[in-house]
């Protein structure tokens, strides 16, 4: 009888909460700035040979660790506020043209448990009608997109573009967007067009990132109805570095410099 008291009053014991609180400690002055990620693909990543490419692409000031507790899944610690910022402001990055998606962890988040399903692109917004060029209409195509983030104003109808060109927040579980019809202000009815810039691996048919159309000829190699092609490199913007070779003082078709 004794035992069987002593027993119950160990468990109420140990059923008891200790509240601990962070402590603030003025002699602690290192910070941590955390992030994980995984890439989107089937396919083995090779851990030391990213890691190392990784951390050449960053070179952050401060360094940074990146372990794998658990497959596929990757910790980033930077040691520096900057660091992290250059990296997810530089996003999306990819090894071997997989997607790296990244989340900035936060204080109670669960590296192993957050969702891996977002990833930040520039989009251009391109066959917009001239005098329609408008944060509005920026912000209204970015949530249709995906989720609005910012946009880029520089050298807008300067000569340099003539284009929206706006970072998102992408879902990768769902199809990357092609068009949206808009009706404007002055009557005109159109579409405008989207391309995206440093895109990674997707599929034609299902528009979705993170694997190629080979990925459903396989399936209709295996008997199953696949729909037609939907998507094609017409989303993908130009780079950047192809726009830099073009020379406002080449001619075509024998017309005059404007």
């Amino acid at each position: 009888m004794e035992k069987d008291l002593a027993a119950l009053s160990l468990d109420d014991e140990e059923e008891e909460i200790i509240h601990i609180q962070k402590e603030s400690n003025s002699d602690i002055v290192e910070e941590y700035f955390y992030l994980t990620g995984c890439f989107l693909t089937a396919n083995i990543i090779y851990f030391p040979t990213m890691r190392s490419k990784m951390a050449n692409l960053w070179h952050p000031i401060k360094g940074v660790q990146i372990s794998n507790p658990e497959e596929k899944r990757f910790l980033l610690r930077f040691f520096h506020r900057t660091d992290l910022e250059r990296v997810l402001k530089g996003s999306p990055w990819t090894f071997n043209n997989h997607l790296l998606i990244l989340h900035q962890l936060m204080d109670r988040d669960d590296p192993l448990k957050v969702p891996l399903i977002y990833a930040n692109f520039w989009v251009q917004i391109h066959e917009v009608p001239l005098g329609f060029f408008s944060e509005a209409l920026e912000r209204q195509i970015g949530d249709f997109i995906g989720k609005f983030i910012e946009y880029n104003g520089s050298n807008l109808g300067k000569g340099v573009r003539h284009y929206l060109r706006i970072r998102v927040k992408l879902d990768v579980r769902k199809p990357l967007k092609r068009k949206k019809k808009i009706l404007f202000s002055s009557g005109i009815c159109s579409y405008v067009s989207f391309k995206y810039e440093r895109l990674t691996l997707f599929c034609f048919f299902c528009g979705r990132l993170g694997h190629s159309d080979s990925f459903f000829h396989s399936k209709m190699e295996l008997g199953f109805e696949v729909a037609e092609i939907g998507w094609n490199l017409s989303i993908l913007a130009q780079s950047r570095r192809a726009l830099a070779m073009n020379s406002v003082w080449l001619r075509d078709d024998g017309r005059e410099i404007q």
